[in-house]
């Protein structure tokens, strides 16, 4: 440990006694399992030489760091250097990596595929801390806004109202979001994409998501897996059938033309809302504490690994929920 170290664990103690929550956040899973998922990412020593110059373990925490508070790249290095309890969180490290660095990481791990292996490696730990799906799921799903730029906006609605379409160069194209798309629901206008989760119903747990363009229908995207039990839907979801076998379909039923609701179907529906509540309080937290609703980053690849993430910080997030609740339990 060297001086600078010791200082900074001296000081920290102090924060400590005013309570860190990212302190039981650190401990609610076993980091080094996702070393060498991470190590595969970084060039190969023999050809670069020597180690890579972070921790691959401080690299994983720091993006969850930034998941947690939202914070851009530049930020997220200034509150790595900055803040004590983000210190402690990455084990006070004697580097940290730079904002450039962080985002080369995350392009790799697109390029690498490894998305898919990182979440399952997640999953694969919550399930051996007990916390297993035994009550059914819930799936939803929230938009993820993007900037258009207010000026392409009124552009564009300008030509489309002269029934003219704008040709964009290929230059003008690098910084366009072409896989953004445009959506309306209950009369609001969005422009992004959609993040789909499912929630295991109980421990309100993410175990499983995809990202979408926002046009996207809800219905269209199923997560359910053989096994998964009652799989509770809204009813954006209804006439689309489950593609899993043994599962129950509880979505709830929507009246058509001529066939309204009967008093069955509604109380039917009442009870299903009630147990999906849960899924909007996870949207939220992403929202509101996490300051999650929204993207500064282009492309569906981009956005699916930082909602992967976020996903991610949720979940640990709520693994300290679960436990305070078990001990109060216990009292």
């Amino acid at each position: 440990m060297s001086f600078n170290q010791f200082i900074l664990k001296e000081q920290y103690r102090k924060v400590q006694g005013l309570g860190d929550r990212l302190k039981l956040i650190k401990e609610q899973i076993n980091w080094d399992r996702f070393r060498p998922l991470i190590a595969s990412v970084f060039y190969d020593n023999k050809e670069i030489g020597g180690r890579p110059h972070t921790d691959e373990i401080v690299v994983v925490k720091v993006m969850i760091l930034q998941s947690l508070y939202g914070l851009s790249d530049p930020e997220l290095e200034f509150q790595v250097n900055d803040r004590l309890s983000f210190r402690n969180f990455l084990d006070f490290p004697e580097n940290v990596p730079d904002f450039t660095t962080i985002w080369k990481i995350r392009e790799r791990l697109i390029e690498s595929k490894i998305e898919p292996k990182i979440w399952e490696e997640l999953q694969k730990q919550i399930n051996n801390r007990g916390y297993t799906i035994k009550k059914g799921v819930i799936q939803d799903a929230a938009f993820i806004e993007a900037d258009l730029g207010r000026k392409r906006y009124y552009k564009e609605k300008k030509a489309e109202k002269n029934g003219k379409k704008i040709e964009y160069s290929e230059k003008q194209l690098q910084h366009i979001d072409q896989d953004a798309s445009f959506s309306i629901k209950h009369g609001q206008v969005h422009f992004g994409y959609k993040n789909h989760i499912k929630i295991d119903v109980g421990n309100e747990i993410i175990r499983e998501y995809e990202v979408s363009t926002a046009s996207l229908h809800d219905g269209e995207i199923d997560l359910t897996k053989n096994g998964d039990g009652n799989v509770y839907r809204d009813k954006g979801y209804f006439g689309k059938k489950l593609k899993a076998k043994n599962v129950n379909d509880k979505t709830m039923k929507r009246a058509v033309r001529g066939h309204p609701l009967d008093e069955n179907e509604i109380k039917r529906n009442r009870k299903i809302s009630g147990i999906r509540s849960p899924g909007e309080r996870i949207f939220s937290v992403i929202k509101t504490i996490f300051n999650g609703d929204e993207t500064k980053v282009k492309t569906l690849d981009r956005v699916s690994i930082k909602e992967m993430l976020k996903c991610f910080a949720f979940n640990l997030y709520q693994l300290v929920t679960l436990i305070r609740k078990d001990l109060a339990r216990a009292i």
